[in-house]
This record gives structure tokens, sequence and C-alpha cells, in this order.
């Protein structure tokens, strides 16, 4: 068994939760972390016995020693990180959303193509192809028994917002920052699940949306907030598929992440974050009568998400192939930019 050294860019919240997985993996061995803040930092190399600290992360990538970086900082600070990793040969694991415009969705996907020796992993694989839920779903659909899926209906509203959630991620709030809100923050999840169920072969050919970010007065938690807070696009793709899609944070409304499928012989109803109902709707027409299945998903013994995205790039340094390389999140980073900017 080969084990590889890996630094940490990114000693945040979900820098923190990476390297609580990566320490259970005896394939990794965590030599370096960095953040911005020196308190930040330290700590985060204390409680998880980190031997190196730096404030500057190209320091870790000086070391060549260094196999691999995780890459868990704001998606402003991507572009710039990513690029100079794969310059000093260092494998990555990028935390989702991968980049904050789409010019630093280029100029990633660019450095990547530059470097075809180096694994860069997207995370957005974390809650969706790397789950049993979507694996069972997408048996389903590749069985045939729903026919041509021709629509998509996916909503979630929350009242609650990103700030709420985690008080120390202030970017998030900014659009220059962070790209938009939840469409960004989540919809790189819906993209990659839905489309991913499709294999990915539909071709975007059109959406109208609308996007509203008046709806409450962010000011009690942040200085600046200029995402949106509710948004709904309608999309047609190439192949004839069309796909009502609905996010919010902020909204005053509730509705569950709930995702239907409908095809020419079936549909589906369905939740599809792991921590949601494992049961799966069936719908179908039997002897000319309409038919309701329930199917249950057995996550016995299912890894934690984030646990499976850590194996993930484990596994694809040892050479198994990128669920999500950063080609196929840009194009769903391309959809969500356009919704966000229609």
């Amino acid at each position: 068994m080969k084990t590889y050294k890996l630094g940490i860019i990114g000693a945040g919240m979900y820098g923190k939760v990476l390297m609580r997985c990566f320490r259970q993996d005896p394939r990794a061995e965590i030599v370096w972390v960095n953040s911005a803040s020196e308190a930040t930092t330290k700590a985060a190399a204390e409680e998880f016995e980190v031997e190196k600290w730096t404030l500057d992360y190209r320091e870790i990538l000086a070391d060549p020693e260094m196999d691999a970086v995780v890459i868990a900082t704001p998606p402003y600070l991507h572009a710039e990180q990513l690029t100079t990793a794969l310059s000093a040969r260092k494998h990555a694991l990028l935390e989702k959303p991968m980049a904050e415009s789409l010019a630093s969705v280029r100029k990633i996907v660019s450095a990547a193509e530059q470097s075809p020796g180096q694994v860069v992993l997207e995370a957005s694989c974390r809650h969706t192809r790397l789950t049993r839920k979507f694996q069972f779903i997408k048996e389903i659909i590749d069985s045939g028994k729903l026919g041509e899926i021709y629509h998509i209906h996916h909503n979630h509203l929350q009242r609650g917002t990103f700030i709420e959630y985690n008080p120390n991620g202030a970017w998030a709030m900014d659009k220059k920052l962070a790209g938009g809100g939840p469409f960004i923050d989540w919809g790189v999840y819906d993209l990659s699940f839905h489309l991913g169920l499709l294999d990915d072969e539909p071709r975007l050919k059109s959406l109208h949306s609308f996007r509203r970010n008046d709806l409450r007065d962010m000011r009690k938690f942040v200085e600046f907030s200029d995402v949106e807070q509710h948004g709904a696009a309608w999309l047609e793709f190439d192949t004839g598929l069309t796909y009502y899609y609905e996010r919010g944070a902020g909204v005053h409304s509730e509705t569950p992440n709930e995702t239907r499928l409908y095809g020419t012989q079936g549909g589906l109803r369905f939740q599809f974050p792991s921590w949601d109902s494992n049961d799966v709707e069936f719908f179908s027409v039997e002897n000319g009568e309409p038919r309701k299945e329930v199917l249950h998903v057995d996550m016995t013994g299912a890894p934690d998400d984030s646990q499976a995205l850590a194996a993930h790039f484990l596994d694809c340094l040892d050479g198994a192939e990128p669920l999500m390389p950063v080609q196929r999140a840009a194009k769903h980073m391309e959809i969500l930019f356009r919704i966000l900017e229609e």
C-alpha cells in the first residue's frame, strides 16, 4: 500500500472536515497545513497533529516530498492556487465550488489540461456520484424501467442562509468572492447528481430564469451581501430534456430537497442528500393501472460522504479515474453562471 504526503490549503470548516477524513485513511499522511490566519493555522496543526504549518501555501508546494494538496479555500482563491500547485507538479483535490467566475473556471480547466500527468479531482461528487443513492437510482434509469427521461423537477427552499450556517463564512455572501449564493453553493451538487444520472450527455440549449436578493436584510449577520436568495430556471437541452430548477436560501418559505424524474414509462421521486430519506418512490403503469412502489436504498456500512471523497481522491492517486474532473465540473458551472446572469 502506497502512502501519500498531503498538504492542506485552507483550514476552515471544510478543510478541517477533510483533514479528519484523511486521518482515517492509512494511505494519507498530512504533513502541512495552511490558512490565512496564524491562530487558525496553528490550532488546526495542533488539533490534527500536523508537523508543519505556514501562512504561505507556496511553502507547501516547494516541499519536494509533497505528493498532493487539498485546496479548501474560498472559491476566488482557487484558480491561482490550483494553477500554482499544478506548476509545482502536485496533485490536487479542489473543494467545491471550483471558482467564483467563468474566467476563473476556464483558467482552472486550461491549467489541468496543460498538466495531464497530475490528478485534479473536484469535490462536487461528494454528495452525488460517490453515494449509494446515486448508484441505486442510476441503475434504475440504466435498466430502462423509466423509458426516456423527458423532464426533471427539482426544488429546495430554505429560510436560513450560508452565513447563519457558517458564521465565519462572510466571503460566501459576496458574489465577487463566492460566485453566487445557493445556486453556486448547492447547484454544483444538484447538477452533478441530476445530469450524472444521464451520463452528462444533455447539452444546454436555452434557459430562462429569475432571481431575487431583496428578501432578507442580512446586515445583522454580515456587512455586505449581494448573492441571490431565491431563484428558478427553466432549462431546455439538445436531447429534448426539460428541467425546472429552483433554489433558495433566505426565502419566506420552505420546501424539502426533492427531485422528480419523469420518464415515458415511469417516474421517480426522491431526496438525493444522504441525510434525507433513503426511500425512492417509483411510479409506473401495470396492466393499464397506475402503480406506486417504495424502494429502499440500503445504506448499511456506507461511509460518510466526505470520507468517501477523501478515499476516492486517494484511489485516483492510485490510478482510478476521477468521478469529477474539472472539465466536467466546468460544464455544470457554466450552466449555473448562466442562470445567475440571465
